[in-house]
């Protein structure tokens, strides 16, 4: 409400966006009720959301906090970008940067989670960063300004809180200009962190090998490096993988390779001789079908069909990313899959048939090979592993009337 204050004092364009995350019965539907009639009263856009906060954290596997801050953000962002504003602003104070450092230091965390919370992110803006709980207390008060509180700040049960209620105070009364002594560490931390951001970009550069979504990073290289643990935290971050996670990373450099990593969103192979990352596989289990008539196939790979007479001639591609099968031993739909435990085909050029899984290690796929790897089926039976081996069933042969062929543009 001070925040809202300054805003029209200033004759800024504002609305006003509230979040109801229904987690306080009537409580919360009040606070709703206040804003809204505050917006009413002062003919100010006004844009109101109610979120089943609870059931949003058990299905994402969040705390009741985490999943509150996810609705919030990704719904202001929402809003500013269909309503046409410039920013969205949120009325955090100079205690809640101290309360975040606190947080993220008995977390574990980098520089990152240190310098606390940016008065400036995208289209979020902080305006209040400079103030303390008190001092906008105080400007409350004198301007009698209408506000409510959320009875929850009362409780001990959150970490922010006990921070809030217990450290915060201990520091004020041990050091009275704590508020100065905080405002040069954070700019400190602040500059320690743009400093390291170039660094680990430049280093990035060096280390950093991608093939489309896939990263690889030579082990040999990555060993050169002092303090090994602290490099890998500042490059794997991105991809979400926990400071525990990375901290058992190096123990595993010099053993044998095949030891893999998840995060939320990627996987870590360490390989033979690389650490490779690439995006947990979103469509495992997922089936795609190719009908006789269609031409082309964009997703999940991108595939080019054709069909045509077989003549005298008619000469076998030699690449790999070319199968030319028997059109009348195919039966339509064609499937496109993953590989699973128990698929088996046999191998064009040899006899007998042989386990998908026996083929990879053959072949000496990695683990990220293996997964990127998609089978082309006839009914149940396996076509092309794509981009590698046809099966001897599906072979263009004497008999052969109209070739069907499969090129594999893009993996």
């Amino acid at each position: 409400m001070v925040m809202l204050d300054l805003f029209i004092g200033a004759g800024i364009d504002i609305g006003i966006a509230h979040c109801n995350f229904s987690l306080r019965g009537n409580e919360s539907n009040g606070d709703a009720d206040f804003v809204r009639l505050f917006a009413h009263e002062n003919e100010i856009p006004y844009h109101e959301k109610s979120f089943d906060t609870l059931v949003f954290a058990r299905q994402h596997n969040y705390s009741v906090q985490e999943a509150a801050r996810e609705l919030r953000y990704k719904w202001f962002e929402n809003t500013v970008e269909h309503e046409n504003y410039k920013y969205y602003a949120t009325a955090h104070h100079f205690d809640d940067q101290i309360e975040t450092f606190f947080i993220n230091l008995f977390r574990g965390t980098g520089v990152k989670g240190l310098r606390g919370i940016l008065a400036k992110n995208g289209k979020c803006i902080r305006p209040l960063l400079f103030a303390t709980r008190e001092e906008i207390a105080k400007y409350a008060k004198e301007r009698q300004l209408p506000y409510r509180e959320d009875s929850s700040n009362r409780s001990d049960k959150y970490l922010r809180n006990r921070i809030r209620h217990h450290i915060i105070p201990a520091l004020k009364s041990t050091k009275a200009d704590f508020k100065t002594s905080f405002e040069r560490t954070f700019t400190l931390l602040s500059g320690t962190e743009k400093f390291l951001h170039t660094e680990i970009s430049n280093l990035k550069k060096e280390l950093f090998f991608y093939d489309g979504d896939q990263v690889s990073i030579p082990i040999n290289k990555l060993k050169k490096l002092q303090n090994i643990e602290f490099y890998l935290y500042e490059l794997l971050k991105s991809y979400e993988f926990s400071e525990d996670t990375i901290s058992k990373i190096p123990q595993t450099l010099n053993k044998t390779s095949g030891k893999v990593f998840l995060s939320k969103t990627h996987q870590l192979l360490v390989d033979r001789l690389d650490i490779i990352i690439s995006p947990l596989n979103e469509n495992k289990g997922e089936t795609f079908l190719i009908e006789a008539s269609q031409t082309e196939l964009k997703e999940p790979v991108k595939l080019i069909m054709q069909s045509f007479a077989k003549n005298r001639n008619s000469v076998i591609d030699p690449d790999q990313n070319v199968a030319q099968i028997d059109f009348e031993k195919l039966v339509f739909p064609l499937k496109l899959r993953k590989w699973e435990e128990g698929d088996y085909f046999l191998p064009f050029g040899m006899h007998g048939k042989k386990k998908v899984s026996d083929y990879f290690v053959d072949q000496k796929f990695s683990l990220v090979e293996k997964q990127k790897t998609w089978l082309l089926l006839s009914g149940e039976n396996i076509v092309w592993i794509v981009g590698h081996r046809i099966d001897n069933r599906f072979k263009l042969d004497k008999q052969t009337k109209t070739i069907f062929k499969v090129t594999l543009l893009e993996n």
